[in-house]
């Protein structure tokens, strides 16, 4: 059985036909049929889980890399201490060895220069302190030594796994990589298929035709864009306060962890537009360490909305509109990936940071 509006569709085409030797777009078997376009939608929305997915275990692993880097550093101080310690140790060794090679007699020998019975026994009790001093310290140079032996069994070790993630991030970085490519396919086809819908729906289905368009345009604002010029304001479709910072981001509730996350890594193209999430002024600081290039907005809600690793900022300090584009992503400072790093600190720079993960998804990035 026909579905009704494609038989609308078909006798509306045939009507124009032959009323006005007009042919117009019908949903024949090699045109979009609502099929194709549910087929459409579920590859694009599997393609973005499986970018999400691929970018939640690029981070975990990143920050795994990022933990192991810190522990190697705090490896590396370690041993050297202990190495400075044995140092010290076996140079006071020495220093007893060359002293006992040259006063061979010992305790005989203080014992017959003392003046008398208590000079001789404060002298004899100097020298047992002198010995058992000597003892601790070549224990104590034992332990060190075995010590030492351990940590630096601890730092090849680390070593080794930091090879390892590194092999991996490159690895899961060239996969999310793959899925994007994958997402921007299934976004060309759903365009296509709702582009087909709505050239059928024209003649039959005003209000689909309007939904469809609908539909489109959201598509649309989820995409990257990679252009911008100070000024530029980018609109979406999706209503409150808060706006996306970056279109077409695959990213994860990367927040906290073991690491101590303070904000979520959204991966995008370098060069793709970020936005003021919200009305306020923004400020900019080049090369600020781990972060690059940052950006800090102090939004009209209280807050600052934190952006790291710019590659380019987009005009000076100003006051802003939300959807007013502000820089361009990157991966300056401490990145492995193009990305932008973003946060949210409650009531200004100094303010505790707090998960942007569900404002995130509520903007419909």
């Amino acid at each position: 059985m026909i579905p009704a509006r494609r038989l609308l569709a078909v006798l509306v085409s045939v009507a124009l036909l032959a009323t006005f030797g007009v042919l117009v777009p019908t949903m024949s078997a090699g045109a979009s049929t609502a099929d194709d376009l549910d087929a459409a939608r579920q590859q694009l929305a599997a393609a973005r889980a499986a970018a999400n997915e691929t970018a939640a275990k690029f981070s975990a692993a990143d920050h795994q890399l990022e933990a192991t880097r810190d522990d190697i550093a705090k490896l590396k101080d370690t041993v050297a201490a202990t190495k400075a310690r044995i140092a010290e140790l076996r140079g006071y060794t020495r220093q007893r060895a060359v002293y006992a090679y040259t006063h061979p007699t010992g305790s005989l020998e203080a014992l017959v220069d003392a003046t008398d019975t208590v000079d001789a026994a404060r002298r004899q009790q100097l020298l047992d302190q002198a010995n058992a001093t000597d003892g601790d310290v070549v224990r104590r140079l034992g332990d060190l030594t075995a010590q030492l032996k351990s940590q630096q069994a601890d730092l090849e070790r680390q070593e080794h796994e930091q090879e390892q993630l590194s092999t991996q991030l490159d690895t899961k970085l060239a996969a999310l990589r793959a899925n994007q490519a994958d997402v921007e396919q299934a976004v060309a086809t759903l365009s296509a298929r709702l582009d087909a819908e709505i050239a059928v729906a024209q003649y039959a289905d005003a209000q689909h035709k309007a939904q469809l368009q609908a539909e489109k345009a959201a598509l649309a604002a989820q995409q990257t864009i990679t252009s911008a010029s100070p000024g530029q304001i980018i609109t979406t479709p999706v209503t409150g306060p808060f706006q996306c910072p970056v279109q077409g981001a695959a990213y994860s509730d990367d927040y906290g962890g073991p690491t101590g996350h303070p904000g979520i890594d959204m991966f995008v193209p370098i060069g793709t537009a970020a936005v003021a999430v919200m009305a306020g002024t923004v400020r900019y600081v080049p090369n600020e360490g781990a972060g690059g290039n940052t950006a800090y907005l102090d939004a009209q809600d209280g807050n600052t909305y934190f952006y790291a690793h710019f590659s380019q900022f987009i005009g000076e300090a100003r006051t802003v509109a939300r959807g007013e584009v502000i820089g361009l992503t990157g991966m300056t400072g401490n990145a492995t990936a193009p990305h932008l790093h973003f946060e949210v600190r409650i009531g200004g720079d100094n303010g505790n940071t707090t998960d942007p993960y569900p404002i995130l998804k509520a903007a419909g990035c």
